[in-house]
């Protein structure tokens, strides 16, 4: 088969209400649509939207790069197994700094590959996928007793992990709306808050171990992105597990958190196709911290719902789902780019049957 069209859209997403995160809020998301269509009219997709905090490139980048590229690939035979998929990226120089648009891209020529292969993408990806992963439930309120409703809610719709954006605030206040979470819960709950990096070591340090009594799952990114050495030290002060989140995407991160002289820097790592290049190299990041015994899950980057599903079919790829993923974020937008085809149900999103991604050909105008 060969590359007859490479199609672009861009889109852009509103939150409901704005998500807050240290020092900062999401209000919404935009990025590019990507379509290519094959000599015999068959449709693979994918969605670039950077979020150049975590380290992609930028919106104006993605854009222009995707252009440049939709002229250029007319013609050439496309890829049919998951190393030529790579292969052919990586024969992309223009990608090798641009996350984003490469996992965009990637997504689309897998989208296809899987279809001519007959197969779902998670099984594309590896035969042992699962039909489903468990998944968990990011509430968005402010005020202690939001938060506790919509955690109740959250636990009726059949979720049974829940997290928590923290920091950019007194501790104290921190600790009365978790305390409010717990409560709303019970025991039974796994609650994982989320720090986005605002602590310093000794503010994690000091939360983490106030925090003790409400036994957390985790908490993601404490530190600064950078400070490997504090999230390492950090394994060993508290008892939390620590997660690296917007670590893993710092240069040469990958080898420094999971094969730096002293262990690994993290007891978790959360792979984000979108800022790590694709579902390729998260699933060769999983396999890796497999290995080395280090715990991991794949997250949205509050993407719209063609790049959360592709993030769907790699958790179901990844060797173990130990940890839910956290990919329930569709209903936090007034719309999206198209029908869900697995949204979350009873705290699991089961993956589609249909080959590829499952979208059918029609999908966008449903």
């Amino acid at each position: 088969m060969n590359l007859r069209e490479l199609r672009l859209r861009p889109f852009r997403l509103t939150m409901r209400a704005p998500l807050q995160r240290a020092g900062s809020a999401h209000r919404d998301r935009s990025g590019v649509m990507i379509t290519i269509l094959d000599d015999e009219s068959h449709l693979g997709r994918g969605e670039a939207t950077p979020l150049v905090e975590f380290g992609t490139e930028d919106l104006a980048v993605t854009a222009s790069l995707l252009n440049d590229l939709a002229g250029k690939l007319s013609g050439l035979s496309l890829p049919a197994t998951c190393q030529h998929v790579e292969g052919f990226i990586n024969s992309i120089p223009e990608l090798s700094g641009a996350p984003a648009a490469r996992c965009g891209l990637e997504s689309a020529l897998l989208d296809l590959a899987a279809q001519s292969a007959g197969l779902p993408l998670a099984k594309f990806l590896n035969a042992s996928a699962r039909a489903f992963v468990p998944v968990s439930a990011l509430l968005s309120a402010s005020q202690p007793e939001q938060l506790a409703k919509e955690a109740s809610a959250a636990v009726r719709r059949g979720f049974r992990v829940i997290k928590v954006k923290v920091a950019g605030r007194a501790l104290s206040d921190d600790a009365k709306r978790l305390l409010a979470v717990r409560r709303s819960v019970g025991e039974d709950v796994k609650i994982r808050i989320d720090a986005n990096g605002a602590w310093t070591e000794a503010e994690a340090a000091t939360a983490l171990r106030g925090l003790s009594p409400l036994k957390l799952e985790l908490c993601e990114q404490p530190v600064s992105a950078a400070n490997h050495a504090a999230l390492r030290r950090l394994r060993w002060q508290v008892r939390c597990p620590i997660a690296a989140d917007e670590s893993v995407s710092q240069p040469d991160a990958k080898d420094m958190l999971l094969d730096g002289e002293d262990g690994p820097a993290a007891d978790v790592v959360v792979l984000k196709p979108m800022v790590l290049g694709g579902l390729l190299p998260s699933l060769r990041l999983a396999r890796r911290a497999e290995e080395l015994g280090v715990g991991y899950y794949v997250t949205s980057s509050l993407d719209g719902v063609v790049a959360r599903v592709g993030a769907a079919h790699l958790a179901a790829a990844v060797p173990k789902a130990d940890w839910a993923s956290g990919l329930a974020v569709g209903e936090l937008f007034q719309s999206d780019t198209g029908v869900d085809p697995c949204p979350p149900c009873r705290g699991e999103i089961h993956l589609p049957i249909q080959p590829g991604l499952g979208l059918a050909v029609s999908w966008s105008r449903a």
